[in-house]
């Protein structure tokens, strides 16, 4: 996936995304409430402005809204009422999306804490230190001089989110460790050293509790006692560390496993060995959207080529794509077996039919639709390269102008017939049908 941009002497591949992110593989996409007919009827019916990034996917459980962000605080809210309840604040930004469990909620901020809160009043339970939270930074990364030393990747915008089973909770680290802990007492259980840092979310299924790393290796670890069952390795780039890494949560059949990466394909893979499947060839556009699921196709969204797609689960054959024209970062949601959302770094929301890709429902953002910093080309909706990535422009203040526009980093999800979505510039949109 590879947006080609001359900086100066430098040869800049910039991308866009779930939990992932960015999305967290643990989060249902479609809670429990009746079917909708008519996706046209859906309308922004409330709006909470947090005046603060935002990239942690939101979370409905019971009757509670949490939504973390970059300031440091964890935000609750009466969902039903629409109002504010409690926050918790930590030292430095939340991009990991918390985790729901026991009357407790688990997640991992920047500060280089994981921390466990009760639910109902944000008291801290525990916290555990790892070894330093923050973005993937390689030396002569994105082809600067190795002098300059680590570079951190302007694209990283998520942690990894926790995943809770048999009074455990998982997750991964900057530090290259995957943590199994105590979900009562954060006490370690076993710690794993991966190859590189996690920003993936895990999932379990099997007995197998399965992550990505940066290092574009996706792991099968024994659930109870953290032994490597088998690894993957995708692509890696050596040079310059821009088509590299898996930082999407994987998903997961009966047999096999599913996730893209940055090395631009979407792979799947055999549970029972990490086998080869297939793979899915991106067009050198990164695949960093977590995949969604139904019984017969896998539904992904890539950077570059601005694609919903949908892919045979057997094959890997694409049944249709649609054109959504910018960045996925977040990963999509299905609803009702029958409609897929799709949110870009435009500010756009689209609703599909799920089944043909037909375009059913549309809302970009005023940021979006404002475009204040003319860093969207009006005729083909692709971001004008040449403006966000000049030679004298910082590559990070590229990232921040596309944020601006109202982008949506935070995956969308579904509760009580309600969507819910919230931008990078941390505006919470609630549409109600």
């Amino acid at each position: 996936m590879k947006h080609l941009v001359l900086l100066g002497s430098l040869f800049l591949f910039g991308c866009g995304i779930s939990a992932p992110h960015e999305a967290s593989a643990s989060l249902p996409n479609d809670h429990q409430s009746k079917p909708i007919d008519k996706l046209k009827k859906l309308e922004l019916s409330w709006q909470y402005s947090l005046y603060a990034p935002v990239a942690s996917t939101p979370v409905v459980s019971g009757n509670q809204l949490l939504v973390a962000a970059e300031n440091g605080n964890l935000y609750s809210f009466d969902f039903s009422a629409r109002t504010f309840s409690w926050l918790y604040h930590t030292e430095a930004g939340i991009a990991s999306t918390p985790t729901v469990a026991d009357g407790k909620i688990y997640f991992l901020s920047r500060d280089g804490f994981f921390y466990a809160l009760e639910q109902a009043t944000g008291k801290r339970l525990w916290r555990f230190a790892t070894k330093g939270e923050g973005r993937f930074a390689a030396t002569g990364g994105y082809g600067l001089p190795v002098d300059m030393g680590p570079v951190p990747d302007p694209w990283d915008f998520y942690l990894s989110s926790p995943t809770v089973h048999n009074g455990k909770v998982y997750f991964g680290s900057t530090d290259k460790n995957f943590y199994a802990l105590n979900a009562v007492t954060g006490e370690p259980v076993w710690v794993f050293a991966a190859d590189e840092a996690i920003h993936s979310a895990p999932v379990i299924n099997n007995g197998k509790i399965f992550f990505g790393t940066w290092g574009t290796r996706l792991y099968a670890l024994n659930v109870e006692t953290g032994k490597e069952l088998w690894h993957y390795q995708g692509g890696i780039d050596p040079k310059s560390f821009v088509m590299q890494g898996i930082t999407a949560a994987p998903v997961v059949d009966n047999n096999n496993i599913y996730v893209g990466a940055r090395d631009g394909f979407m792979y799947a893979l055999r549970q029972s060995d990490g086998a080869l499947v297939w793979r899915y060839d991106a067009a050198n556009s990164w695949v960093l959207a977590s995949a969604v699921q139904d019984d017969k196709n896998v539904y992904i969204a890539t950077s570059d080529t601005g694609l919903f797609l949908a892919l045979d689960k057997k094959t890997g054959v694409e049944k249709y794509r649609a054109d959504t024209r910018l960045w996925t970062y977040a990963t999509p949601l299905l609803v009702h077996n029958r409609y897929a959302f799709v949110g870009t770094m435009a500010g756009e929301l689209y609703g599909f039919d799920k089944n043909t890709g037909k375009k059913l429902w549309y809302y970009q953002t005023p940021e979006g639709r404002a475009d204040i910093n003319d860093i969207v080309d009006g005729k083909t909706g692709k971001l004008r390269g040449e403006k966000l990535f000049a030679p004298e422009m910082q590559t990070q203040a590229g990232v921040e102008l596309v944020k601006s526009l109202g982008a949506f980093i935070a995956s969308p999800i579904w509760a009580n017939n309600t969507l819910i979505a919230v931008t990078a510039t941390g505006e919470i949109l609630l549409f109600d049908y």
